[in-house]
């Protein structure tokens, strides 16, 4: 029996490196060679893995890390202020797919709990795979990436009440759901008192070992997830409540480098596993599965878009959640499979809807991968009808003053240089996207404009090349559709007097912009080491209190910057 079961694993890993290497050779996902090569592999393949009972339950291993980490790097204070519009648009969201998915479900010839299974399985969408694919791209942090989890977060939440209600269609009843509903209180209310009052002690006593600082941190996320289950929750919410409730230590950064390539392997055999489970009994149930696809894939758009914009976060943090959450989710398999143990449903819907989750997760990678290409060429359109990427070009015409210093972009390092040159009493101009930091800029009193400055023209637009100094912040890890060398290259070629200040991520990218004209380059790991090395010299003589006093004054200045 376990030499099976690792038969089967080594199988499943040497099949998914083999065509996920044939998918980079051609270009393509890494998730498309997984998933088919659990189809080839699989009882309904080849058969070279006849039980995928094993290898699925090894990949909810998978699910459970990748949700500890995203807990341990979720800012909770950034999410409480996206919390609002998130939990509006995930219940609009959910709500009205799961409408649309029963009217098209019965377009499509489904009755009664075919439909009623359908329409609420495609309302859901992958935690996995979204935050997968956006911490890939370095999108997490960004406003489209926390609205987009915050959904998530919220059809989390709802599905208590899909999963307490499946076993009561027949009986409903209110007790079950209400039951469920304390139990998940009772979760919260205990990860918080045992992180409050039990695990800092554990940690403080192990500290010095890194080896079982990550033992404790998995011990703990196991904990969380055995009394999840207990609570007839998922896995992947005991892994979540469980990081969420820890994120705070000053442990949690080494946990997560850690425990990645635990997570990547157990995801890669997640998805292996979904492969194996795909059954095409005819042409029609594939043809029924890719119109349900695109359903999916237009309903996140139809809902989430107009709400988003309703909200004045703009159409492009709309439209990028839109294309991030446009897939079905691996909950919807496991409601279907619910069902099909009461008996609601045949074994044709669960194989309908794990269709749709192999096409839309496979065709999200590409969105997602093209998605800032995608609202370059979109939004633009639908401004001709008046609808703006964000209110604030509706609220303001964005015009540079002559001598003004600009900033491009306020993510981390702008944010700290705007906060900076303000307090020495010097005015800025920022130029960002993301309404969020614009209006709280604006309640500062700092003049903030919509400019997506990877559009050579919004800048041309904005007059750039009138500033004294331009400012480019943003590192090209999380540019998308320019880089630094570029956005240095136009403004120079503008003909102005301005002076162009650009990131670089090395020396022989810095060199290369110094070349180009730059006249001065930031080189972030430089200085901040460089600034180490002069603290560390300088506190031989003086010692380390004065210098910790000095960085802690400044530092209390700073908590209210954007």
């Amino acid at each position: 029996m376990h030499s099976g079961l690792l038969i089967a694993i080594g199988v499943s890993i040497v099949a998914a490196s083999l065509l996920a290497y044939l998918a980079q050779y051609l270009r393509q996902p890494p998730i498309l060679g997984y998933i088919t090569a659990g189809l080839l592999i699989g009882p309904y393949g080849f058969g070279f893995v006849r039980n995928q009972e094993d290898i699925t339950a090894l990949s909810e291993l998978g699910l459970a890390f990748l949700l500890f980490i995203v807990g341990l790097e979720i800012d909770v204070k950034k999410f409480v202020r996206s919390g609002t519009a998130s939990a509006i648009i995930g219940v609009i969201q959910a709500t009205l797919c799961s409408l649309f998915g029963f009217f098209v479900a019965q377009w499509l010839g489904y009755t009664g709990l075919d439909a009623v299974y359908i329409g609420v399985a495609l309302a859901f969408s992958s935690t996995m795979i979204v935050v997968k694919l956006l911490s890939d791209r370095g999108e997490l942090d960004t406003l489209p990436g926390r609205i987009s989890l915050g959904i998530l977060l919220v059809q989390d939440a709802l599905a208590i009440f899909v999963l307490a209600g499946q076993g009561n269609i027949n009986n409903p009843s209110f007790l079950p759901i209400a039951a469920s509903i304390l139990s998940g209180l009772g979760l919260v209310l205990i990860s918080f008192l045992v992180s409050r009052y039990v695990l800092p002690a554990a940690f403080r006593q192990i500290a010095r070992n890194p080896e079982l600082v990550l033992i404790l941190s998995i011990a703990w996320c196991f904990v969380m997830c055995g009394l999840a289950l207990k609570a007839d929750f998922s896995i992947a919410m005991g892994a979540l409540i469980a990081g969420i409730s820890i994120s705070t230590f000053p442990y949690s950064h080494e946990v997560i480098i850690k425990i990645r390539s635990l997570r990547d392997f157990f995801v890669t055999l997640f998805f292996v596993s979904l492969g194996m489970q795909l059954i095409i009994t005819s042409g029609s149930l594939v043809v029924t599965g890719l119109l349900l696809s695109l359903f999916i894939i237009l309903s996140r758009v139809l809902t989430i878009f107009p709400t988003a914009y309703a909200l004045r976060l703009g159409s492009r943090v709309g439209f990028l959640s839109s294309l991030a959450l446009a897939q079905s989710s691996e909950f919807s398999l496991v409601i279907a499979t619910l069902g099909l143990s009461y008996e609601h449903i045949s074994r044709e819907i669960v194989s309908l809807i794990a269709i749709t989750l192999v096409v839309t997760s496979t065709l999200t990678t590409y969105l997602v991968r093209s998605s800032h290409t995608l609202a370059r060429g979109i939004l633009p359109f639908l401004e001709s009808f008046g609808i703006k990427s964000s209110h604030h070009q509706q609220e303001e015409s964005v015009v540079t003053e002559r001598g003004e210093i600009v900033i491009l972009g306020c993510h981390r390092l702008g944010s700290s240089l705007v906060n900076i040159l303000t307090s020495y009493g010097i005015p800025v101009h920022v130029f960002d996207f993301n309404p969020l930091v614009l209006t709280h800029l604006k309640e500062r009193g700092i003049r903030a404009s919509y400019v997506d400055i990877s559009q050579f023209d919004s800048l041309e637009e904005a007059g750039v090349d009138e500033a004294s100094v331009v400012v480019s912040t943003v590192s090209d890890d999380f540019l998308r559709g320019t880089d630094n060398y570029s956005l240095l290259r136009y403004i120079k070629s503008r003909g102005g007097n301005a002076r162009v200040i650009v990131q670089a991520n090395s020396a022989q990218e810095a060199i290369q912009m110094y070349e180009a004209g730059a006249d001065y380059v930031i080189l972030p790991n430089t200085l901040a080491a460089q600034h180490v090395a002069q603290v560390i010299e300088a506190a031989r003589e003086t010692g380390y209190e004065d210098h910790r006093k000095t960085a802690l004054a400044r530092l209390k200045q700073q908590r209210d910057e954007v």
